[in-house]
């Protein structure tokens, strides 16, 4: 009876934990969302995965913004740099 609990406990727990990954499409979609405004859509430029978190780098052509960002596995997003024409 407890082996059959712990399994069942173990197997909830790696679902919970296997849904909760940021995926680089989800990064993406934050960061378009982020940096998108009245004057223009986000678009994406690159994408690198490094040490669980992805770099993104991103423009609004329309009020010309760009820049690189990070998304963490949290989905917390940190500008690294930024430039305004």
């Amino acid at each position: 009876m407890k082996k059959s609990s712990l399994l069942v406990y173990l197997l909830v727990l790696l679902i919970l934990v296997g849904c909760s990954t940021m995926s680089e499409e989800k990064a993406e979609k934050l960061i378009v969302e982020e940096y998108s405004n009245h004057l223009g859509k986000a678009t994406i430029i690159s994408t690198v995965e490094k040490d669980n978190e992805y770099y993104i780098e991103w423009e609004n052509e329309e009020d010309k913004y760009s820049g690189t960002s990070k998304v963490s596995f949290e989905g917390e997003i940190t500008m690294i740099e930024a430039e305004i024409e």
